[in-house]
């Protein structure tokens, strides 16, 4: 049964829990780049200073999540997560004071201590998962489980953004932000798997083959959509419905994740992951030729398609290649990258939304996620040697043997 090893993960004692508050937790992920767009349009602003402030939010975000991924591996989960939620959530309700008070010039400067503060729950879970289910094929279904599972942040996030901008103000949303951040963190941080999880000594500093530009131009293309995509919904008369059409680009992942993500083992991660790229730069490639809702709707849902098995397949890599000690700092180099590229795409497709329009951007980004392909076939050979090269434990408090690498096949 294609879904079975996705039901066996979920049925596990203590991991419902942990899902659901990681994606309360990440929910800034999925709505604070829209709301930071809305807040500064209704203020006044162009989508080029929108671009900007989003992108001193994803900027900081990524350069201060390694730091503390390896603040975590060297003194756990539960203080850390617990002290940067309040920083981050008074810093979200703060911005949506200064906007309100017309302080623009705060705005980027509070979006930066937002983004720095904000707790790295996804790589918390991510560090946890071998120690709930082993290091055997239940791994890999907790991977793609949660890369389908954190979907629902962009499913739920860009419309509830959208309804609260609507209802009341884009302020709203921000403050929005910052209680479900401190909800999620609270109920994370406070679970058994989370507050018995102790680093392990450490091995050595990761260096590992994915911390790769590949991976940073990849987020690259994902800002970009993200600020064209609400460009291109005021050119169709309503700029609150990206957050629909962000949602739809959602559940294109997620249905990619079931559909994918359930087959078995098959081929190994790395040879998946150029597939699954090369997917994604196809659909974004074709919402330039879309026009109206519908079209646009139905673009936004083959974009995604390819998005959850890809980064499914980056954090089973990232498992496998990680040295002892320092498991939840490797997952946060993904999010670093991730967040500089965001910044790059939102700064970047920003200044081309203004002056070319939205189908520029998508194209520019469509170009992005094919050089991130590019990279990621240029590496292949050294990712699948180190694979299947010798293991040296890694993870939490306990250590097991690394699986056999996965066989190649269909």
């Amino acid at each position: 049964m294609r879904f079975r090893p996705y039901l066996d993960v979920l049925r596990t004692p203590g991991v419902p829990r942990l899902l659901g508050a990681a994606v309360l937790g990440r929910m800034p992920i999925g709505m604070a780049g829209l709301a930071i767009v809305l807040l500064v349009r209704q203020t006044g602003g162009s989508y080029a200073t929108a671009g900007l402030v989003a992108g001193a939010y994803a900027i900081s975000l990524g350069l201060t999540a390694p730091l503390l991924g390896r603040l975590i591996d060297r003194v756990g989960q539960t203080r850390v997560l617990l002290a940067t939620a309040g920083v981050s959530a008074a810093a979200f309700a703060a911005l949506a004071v200064a906007a309100e008070a017309g302080s623009r010039a705060l705005l980027p400067v509070l979006a930066a201590l937002g983004g720095a503060s904000l707790p790295p729950v996804a790589a918390c879970l991510r560090a946890l998962w071998s120690e709930l289910l082993g290091r055997g094929a239940e791994l890999q279904a907790a991977f793609s489980v949660e890369a389908i599972v954190q979907e629902l942040i962009f499913v739920v996030g860009p419309p509830l953004v959208a309804v609260l901008a609507a209802v009341f103000a884009p302020a709203a949303a921000m403050v929005g932000i910052a209680v479900l951040l401190l909800a999620g963190i609270g109920a994370f941080a406070a679970a058994p798997a989370s507050r018995a999880w102790r680093p392990e000594r450490r091995a050595a500093d990761w260096a590992g083959p994915l911390r790769s530009p590949g991976i940073v131009v990849l987020a690259a293309a994902f800002g970009a959509v993200e600020v064209a995509v609400p460009a291109a919904a005021e050119q169709l008369g309503s700029r609150t419905l990206a957050g629909p059409l962000l949602a739809l680009w959602a559940v294109g992942s997620m249905v990619g994740g079931l559909a994918f993500g359930g087959r078995g083992p098959g081929r190994p991660p790395e040879r998946r992951l150029v597939g699954m790229l090369v997917l994604v730069a196809a659909g974004i490639a074709a919402l330039a030729l879309t026009a109206g809702r519908f079209q646009l709707g139905a673009g936004m849902v083959v974009a995604g398609l390819g998005i959850a098995p890809a980064i499914a397949c980056l954090y089973l890599l990232i498992d496998r290649l990680a040295p002892a000690g320092t498991v939840t700092e490797a997952f946060t180099w993904v999010n670093s990258a991730f967040g500089t590229g965001i910044a790059a795409g939102n700064a970047t497709g920003g200044g081309v939304v203004h002056r070319a329009g939205a189908d520029a951007v998508f194209l520019l980004a469509a170009a992005a996620v094919v050089a991130a392909a590019l990279v990621a076939r240029m590496r292949r050979p050294a990712l699948a040697e180190r694979s299947e090269g010798p293991a040296s434990p890694r993870g939490g408090a306990a250590v097991r043997p690394r699986p056999d690498p996965e066989p190649a096949g269909d």
